[in-house]
């Protein structure tokens, strides 16, 4: 990678939240600003970032998006995960999943999750095999308190994210054992399932009721 490509990626990545989510349909965040850089994705599919991150990457990519594209779009987002240690098999897959760290246990122990490390990227949730691990905190992911959070937390995020893949030996090192388009695919079913699990589970308040927004 060229130094100008390299310093572009970087300026990109900075501008996303750092959740690592995977919705965009890459494996992280600097992958997906890696692509869009290199004009392999649009740079409308940060859900999270909704149109805040939206406007930002228009201007630092010279895009006209003017929404997300509806394929990576949610109304509402977790905060962040919680564990039901009654149910918990202490598995590890969850701990595996996770890509900052954010939940704390071993093998056949019960497992918790640290709030303040989580990000809510829900990526733990399909492996678990005994369904234990549950979203909270769902927020309307364009309001101020939601975005604010958001920024507020990309530097922590980011830190710890960079710290595990420190520790397993993942750095420069995202492409894996499967091309690219194979893992989007896989990285695509997964959130699928995690969507509709949370559709099915969660009925989210209208706007008449207490809770619908904060």
């Amino acid at each position: 990678m060229s130094d100008s490509i390299a310093q572009s990626v970087s300026k990109v990545d900075a501008l996303l939240p750092q959740l690592q989510c995977q919705r965009c349909g890459y494996p992280s965040c600097r992958e997906f600003a890696e692509a869009v850089v290199r004009g392999r994705c649009h740079a409308n599919r940060c859900d999270p970032g909704g149109t805040r991150v939206l406007k930002v990457l228009n201007r630092a990519t010279c895009g006209t998006y003017d929404n997300l594209d509806p394929n990576f779009d949610s109304v509402t987002l977790p905060e962040a995960v919680v564990i039901d240690e009654s149910e918990c098999i202490g598995c590890t897959l969850c701990i595996k999943a996770c890509p900052v760290d954010a939940i704390i246990g071993s093998g056949k122990l019960m497992h918790t999750v640290a709030a303040a490390d989580c990000t809510g990227c829900e990526l733990c949730l399909p492996v678990c095999p005994v369904d234990c691990i549950h979203p909270v905190g769902l927020s309307k992911k364009e309001s101020p308190q939601f975005q604010n959070a958001l920024i507020d937390r990309a530097y922590h995020h980011r830190a710890n994210y960079l710290r595990r893949q420190e520790r397993s030996g993942n750095v420069n090192q995202n492409r894996g054992a499967i091309d690219g388009h194979s893992r989007r695919e896989a990285i695509a079913e997964s959130v699928a399932r995690v969507r509709a699990r949370r559709e099915k589970l969660h009925v989210s308040p209208t706007a008449n009721e207490p809770g619908a927004a904060h």
